[in-house]
């Protein structure tokens, strides 16, 4: 099996003058030609700065043409790509870029000279997507004639993709997929859940280093055009929407909450002829589901439910969308993945367990690389299977989703507790309209200690991505203990889930 970045080559022999990216604000084009070559010559230069196979390479950019030359380019290289969520803090992105051993980093202008005054990121090679007087710039790489690339022969089961998840410890950690993995799985994904043809265009909501870029191997497998906005902006949203004939939309169940806020909203969104809408990243609220079918009869609705961990794990078809039965489920497994129950003190639900040809072969942590052996995953999610779908109850690791992001409480309860005024801290969840789930912080100041709030929040944000700030700090004087004396969440956050089946929104 060929290389991820085989699948633009292709295309851009077939499809030369399509368009395969379309940036928005700007409305900047880009053929799958222009892409085709710009991405041969960045994987030239890296050739040219002796990457050697399975080195890290990482992408740390917003939504624009620049994520995917890198992207392939690294592919094409014999690199592997790290991706590196633009949301994060400074010190989340070293952590990470620490963790896989990165070599290079592509990122932007002000990021780079952010980075340049941390010592511990001294070893790095910046590459910027915008003019600077010293470092090296991807559009003076790109614009340079390819020299001799050196192609890479049995690379598929080499390192591809890097993407962090925290996990349960609040300890970044990395997971390691191949050129097979990726390329089946989308191969799948296409097949099954997103049907894109030749005249597709595909809008990306999300961040390109989550769910999102999950879109573009599909996309550009028809030679069909994707379309990205660098920052979410409901004006350039409706413009696109007035403009273009959009076929399919990825996004999470918070934006679709916030076309329901105005008749305005509503309007656009029924009067542009969506063909599909896929979210995922987190459950939709029933209310909002219903309302949205109701407005777009004739749009058919994709859930996709997955993690990092375990990749694409079942997609809720369109059908099932308007069948009551099933529409609060997180729809049917893969054909290619296999689900198990992990069932414990005799419930009628257990943890989900997968099997799939794109599970991650390596995982990175503080202790090193680590060679995943086992053919099941676990995906710290309890459901129950009915009739074949999956029914989502609990999460058995207390993570938070909120606005299609995942937040760890313990990761969040460290930096909370690095604070002064702090002696203890416990971070629950809270269902919230706007999105989904919030993060609730309970904390414990130290004695004769009068907390300050917003320099509480204040000081969170300068250690966390702003998803992961809590939206409410809450001052208690003691925190629960459970029977095994740990910190018992549950007991603190049952008062906000009263009067709901579930504990995930």
């Amino acid at each position: 099996m060929p290389r991820i970045d085989s699948v633009l080559r292709r295309s851009a022999l077939a499809y030369p003058m399509a368009i395969a990216i379309q940036d928005w604000p700007s409305g900047n084009l880009m053929t799958y030609k222009e892409l085709d070559c710009a991405v041969s010559n960045f994987a030239s230069w890296c050739q040219s700065q002796h990457i050697k196979n399975n080195e890290v390479i990482a992408i740390h950019l917003p939504n624009t043409k620049n994520f995917l030359i890198s992207q392939f380019g690294i592919f094409r290289s014999g690199a592997a790509a790290a991706y590196i969520n633009f949301r994060l803090s400074p010190l989340e992105v070293r952590r990470q870029l620490l963790l896989c051993k990165a070599k290079f980093l592509v990122t932007t202008v002000d990021k780079a000279i952010e980075f340049l005054e941390d010592d511990a990121l001294k070893h790095l090679t910046f590459i910027v997507d915008g003019p600077h007087s010293s470092l090296q710039s991807l559009s003076s790489i790109i614009r340079q004639q390819s020299s001799k690339l050196y192609e890479i022969d049995n690379c598929e089961d080499q390192d591809a993709i890097i993407r962090f998840t925290s996990g349960s410890t609040g300890n970044p950690k990395g997971v390691i997929v191949s050129h097979r993995s990726w390329l089946i799985r989308a191969i799948s994904i296409q097949a099954e859940e997103l049907n894109i043809t030749f005249n597709s265009n595909t809008l990306i909501l999300g961040p390109l280093t989550h769910q999102a870029g999950l879109f573009v191997l599909p996309t550009m497998l028809r030679g069909a055009t994707l379309h990205m906005i660098e920052k979410l902006d409901f004006d350039v949203l409706f413009s696109i929407l007035s403009k273009i004939n959009v076929t399919c939309i990825q996004m999470v169940p918070t934006i679709l909450g916030f076309f329901l806020q105005d008749e305005k909203s509503k309007n656009i969104l029924s009067q542009s002829h969506l063909e599909r809408i896929v979210y995922g990243g987190s459950p939709i609220r029933q209310a909002v589901l219903e309302e949205i079918l109701e407005l777009l009869p004739e749009t058919e609705f994709i859930q996709s439910y997955g993690s990092h961990e375990c990749g694409s794990i079942s997609f809720l078809d369109g059908k099932s969308h308007r069948n009551s039965k099933y529409q609060s489920s997180a729809g049917r497994p893969f054909l290619a993945s296999e689900i198990r129950l992990n069932k414990v003190n005799g419930e009628s639900f257990g943890e989900i367990e997968v099997k799939a040809p794109w599970l991650p072969h390596a995982r990175i942590t503080e202790a090193g690389r680590e060679v995943i052996t086992s053919s099941w995953s676990n995906t710290g999610d309890l459901a129950e299977i009915i009739d074949g779908y999956i029914f989502l109850r609990d999460r058995l690791h207390d993570v938070i989703i909120t606005g299609g992001f995942n937040v760890y409480p313990m990761e969040v309860e460290k930096a909370i507790g690095s604070h002064p005024s702090i002696f203890d801290g416990v971070v629950v969840s809270a269902p919230d309209d706007k999105w989904g789930e919030k993060v609730i912080a309970f904390i414990v100041p130290r004695s004769n200690v009068t907390v300050n709030i917003e320099d509480l929040r204040s000081y969170c944000r300068k250690l966390l991505a702003d998803y992961k700030v809590p939206k409410e700090f809450i001052v208690i004087s003691e925190i629960p203990l459970n029977v095994n004396g740990k910190h018992d969440r549950r007991k603190l956050s049952q008062p906000f889930w009263q009067g709901t089946n579930r504990h995930i929104n």
